[in-house]
C-alpha cells in the first residue's frame, strides 16, 4: 500500500522530492518504494528526460487507475474512521518519539481525528509497567509476557560525523575503522557505541579503556558530532533530518543491524480494540524489514 501511495504522489508532482515532503518520508525511501513497485510489476513507471522526471506510457496508464482506486478507498475508509473515537495512551521511548513518531503523528491525526492521543516516554514504565499504556513500541526480541508483538523496524546503527571531519579522516570501510577518528561514546540505553565496537571485535575492557568524549543521551551525541568533536554511532532513524540537511554524514556507507529490533506491542486481551488496531496498522505502514544481527546493510 505504501508503494502505491508513493507512486501516486510522485506521479502527481513528477518529483520524488515533493512526494517525500507530502508523505513525510525521505526522498530515498520514496525512491526505494517506487523501485520495489516497478520490480513487482516488471516495468518502468518513470524515466528521466533532460534531468526531469517523466512518466512512461505504462506509468501514465497505471497512475490514472491507482489515483482513482486510492480516492475511492479513502472515501470508504473515511466513513469507517468516523466511528472510531476515544483516548489512546501510547508508550514510546523519548528518542524514538522525538525523532521518529512525532514527525509522522499528524498523519494519524488527519486519518483519525476523533482519537485523542497521549504519549508517555518513561522507560521504566514502558518495560516494567506495561498496563500503563494501551499500545507501545518496545526494543527487544519481541517476547514480553502477556503482550502481543508485531515487528515494526530494525535497529540499524550508523557511524556519523561532521562533513569536515569526514574530509579529514576519510571513509570507514570496516567497523573497527571508527577508531581512526576521535570517538564520542554514547553511555546510556544500552550503548550503541559499545554494540558497534563489540561487533568490531573489542572486549568490554578494551572498550572501557578507549579515550574519547563520553555523553549519555543521543541529542548530546549528535550535537557534539555536528560540532566536529568526533565520530559516533547512533540509530539511523535519529539522524535522518541531519543527513538530509548535510550537517552530518555517514562515515560508513553501510549500517550495522542489531540483535534487538522495534516491535509494536499491546496486551493480549486488547487485540480486538479498534483504537489499538488502527494505530498498530498505521505504525506498521511506516516500518521496515528485519535484517540478521551483526550484519552490515545498505
Amino acid at each position: 500500500m505504501i508503494s502505491l501511495c508513493c507512486f501516486e504522489s510522485a506521479a502527481k508532482h513528477l518529483s520524488f522530492t515533493r512526494a517525500s515532503e507530502e508523505l513525510f518520508m525521505t526522498q530515498s525511501a520514496v525512491s526505494r518504494q517506487i523501485k520495489k513497485l516497478e520490480q513487482s510489476l516488471g516495468c518502468e513507471l518513470f524515466e528521466r528526460v533532460k534531468q526531469r522526471l517523466k512518466l512512461t506510457q505504462a506509468g501514465s496508464d497505471y497512475a490514472a487507475q491507482v489515483s482513482q482506486i486510492l480516492e475511492q478507498l479513502e472515501l470508504q475508509t473515511a466513513k469507517l474512521r468516523k466511528k472510531i473515537s476515544g483516548r489512546l495512551v501510547v508508550g514510546v521511548e523519548d528518542a524514538l518519539t522525538t525523532r521518529w513518531l512525532i514527525p509522522k503523528l499528524h498523519d494519524f491525526q488527519r486519518l483519525y481525528p476523533e482519537i485523542e492521543t497521549e504519549i508517555i516516554t518513561d522507560v521504566h514504565q514502558l518495560y516494567t509497567q506495561r498496563d500503563g499504556y494501551d499500545i507501545g513500541i518496545l526494543c527487544g526480541d519481541g517476547k514480553w509476557p502477556e503482550m502481543q508483538s508485531q515487528f515494526l523496524m530494525p535497529e540499524n546503527l550508523v557511524a556519523i560525523c561532521s562533513p569536515s571531519l569526514f574530509e579529514r579522516y576519510g571513509p570507514v570501510v570496516s567497523p573497527i575503522d571508527v577508531l581512526n577518528y576521535p570517538f564520542i561514546h554514547q553511555t546510556a540505553r544500552p550503548s550503541t557505541t559499545r554494540y558497534w565496537l563489540h561487533e568490531a571485535g573489542l572486549s568490554p575492557e578494551q572498550i572501557d579503556a578507549l579515550p574519547g568524549l563520553r555523553l549519555e543521551h543521543f541529542r548530546l551525541v549528535v550535537d557534539a558530532a555536528m560540532q566536529g568533536l568526533g565520530l559516533s554511532v547512533v540509530p539511523r532513524y535519529f539522524i535522518e533530518d541531519e543527513l538530509n540537511r548535510g550537517v552530518l554524514v555517514m562515515a560508513c556507507s553501510q549500517a550495522l543491524s542489531c540483535s534487538d529490533n522495534y516491535y509494536v506491542v499491546h496486551h493480549e486481551s486488547r487485540q480486538l480494540d479498534p483504537q489499538i488496531n488502527v494505530f498498530a496498522q498505521w505504525l506498521l505502514s511506516w516500518g521496515g524489514s528485519a535484517r540478521p544481527a551483526g550484519q552490515l546493510v545498505d
